[in-house]
């Protein structure tokens, strides 16, 4: 067997021959001449030098293996950085703070070149990160409640009185939660007439969740419902969220469970930016049994998002990762916009989100390591939709003579011409004036066909 190190190779055959044939000298000549120890020492001598390079050997090896694993092929050792060129440094410090570095095998797209002279610095702190429709609160993320009093309303006040009810005039909620929830309602009684679906619970304190917390069993591998969330756990505190009953006109109460004419609100929330937040499909990943009165505003565009794709919130907010400002974005477009989706991870301290200077956008906390950012832009087709109805609009009246009877308008080579004649009367009886021929006449006003 022979070991390599370098360039240097030793047999150890070669040295056990010799050995032997030394051994054999000395019992043949019965005597231990100088030279058979000088060559003994040798012998010696080799087998250190052999055993030093076999030790050499498998250090070098044992450290290229590591070496190899700690850099897996196609990644070579890499991290990506994202770009913060052009980011305003955050206030109340000199300091420059390191970029986020996101693992090369973690990023699915090439980095973009950015147009940086698009988008303006906006500076988030860890605070913010609780704050927006995306806010993601489970049992594994808790809430950190930042003051959204600004956002609340209550929804009694908001509401139609006659589409849905409250089980209290307390209740309050999320401003455009609110908003969304109403439109959709209204368009429910419109359908179907009833207005038995009640909210039973909307935006909670962490007081009022421990009043009604119950713990689940020790063995329990799902929640029964939100009132097992321990204080801080809920997604109630977002005020995005609200829980369904049905209560008659003659005060009957029952379980809502989104089936006969209900079925219309948990198929069609997602038009109005509401999702299913605990579906039967995704128990494993909510950690919730399905419930199909649970109801949580994540808003336009990304309640289709999560709709067309099957996720969880959970998932959803995974998926967007891979969003990251400065690489691949998320596009969709509905009722007529266009939306662009991208993911800025959260600093350690505040955090610089890019946000487009000229542009409607809206930032987002996921409420744990990063700032969802959607861009609303509208679409073509919109556009020249607006501009055609602007332009019905500003075209002129029809104009009236004194007596308040309506000009006539006549086209005549010169172009249309309007007369204060009477109505009825024609240019013809009006006036002799030869006959214009349908392929010559000209239409000049203002007025867009």
């Amino acid at each position: 067997m022979c070991f390599s190190a370098g360039y240097i190779s030793v047999s150890f055959g070669e040295v056990n021959r010799l050995q032997n044939s030394q051994n054999g000298r000395r019992r043949r000549n019965g005597s231990d001449s100088a030279e058979n120890r000088k060559k003994g020492k040798y012998t010696g001598y080799l087998r250190l030098v052999a055993w030093t390079l076999v030790l050499a050997a498998v250090i070098i090896s044992a450290d290229a293996i590591r070496r190899q694993a700690s850099h897996p092929e196609g990644n070579g050792g890499l991290s990506v950085f994202v770009d913060r060129t052009g980011e305003k440094e955050p206030s109340g410090t000199d300091e420059t703070s390191e970029p986020e570095s996101v693992p090369a095998e973690a990023m699915p797209y090439e980095k973009k070149e950015i147009n940086e002279d698009d988008f303006r610095p906006v500076v988030k702190t860890r605070a913010d990160l609780s704050l927006g429709e995306l806010v993601m609160v489970n049992r594994a993320n808790s809430y950190n409640f930042p003051n959204i009093s600004a956002h609340m309303v209550k929804i009694a006040s908001e509401m139609d009185g006659k589409s849905y009810k409250v089980s209290y005039n307390t209740l309050q909620l999320q401003k455009e939660a609110t908003d969304a929830f109403n439109r959709m309602m209204a368009d429910f009684y419109d359908v179907f007439g009833s207005g038995d679906v009640t909210v039973v619970t909307a935006a909670v304190t962490y007081q009022e969740q421990n009043e009604s917390y119950r713990p689940p069993a020790a063995d329990a591998v799902l929640l029964e419902n939100e009132s097992q969330m321990a204080p801080g756990f809920s997604e109630h505190h977002t005020g995005y969220a609200v829980d369904l009953k049905l209560v008659s006109s003659e005060g009957k109460i029952s379980a809502y469970d989104g089936t006969g004419n209900y079925k219309w609100i948990n198929d069609n929330c997602y038009k109005y930016g509401f999702i299913l937040r605990y579906p039967n499909s995704k128990e494993a990943v909510t950690g919730v049994a399905g419930t199909p009165s649970h109801l949580r505003y994540v808003g336009v565009p990304h309640s289709y998002i999560i709709r067309e794709n099957g996720f969880a919130l959970e998932e959803y907010m995974t998926d967007l990762k891979k969003y990251i400002h400065g690489y691949e974005h998320l596009y969709y477009s509905v009722f007529g916009y266009d939306y662009e989706i991208y993911f800025v991870p959260a600093d350690e301290a505040e955090t610089v989100v890019p946000v487009p200077k000229n542009e409607d956008y809206s930032v987002s906390g996921n409420n744990c390591d990063g700032f969802i950012v959607t861009i609303t832009r509208k679409s073509e087709e919109l556009k020249n939709e607006e501009l055609m109805n602007q332009a019905a609009q500003n075209q002129e009246p029809a104009q009236t003579g004194e007596d308040g009877q309506p000009l006539i308008t006549e086209v005549t080579q010169e172009g249309v011409q309007v007369t204060d004649m009477p109505a009825g009367v024609t240019a013809a009886e009006s006036q002799a004036s030869p006959a214009v021929p349908a392929a010559e006449q000209t239409v000049t006003d203002t007025g867009e066909r």
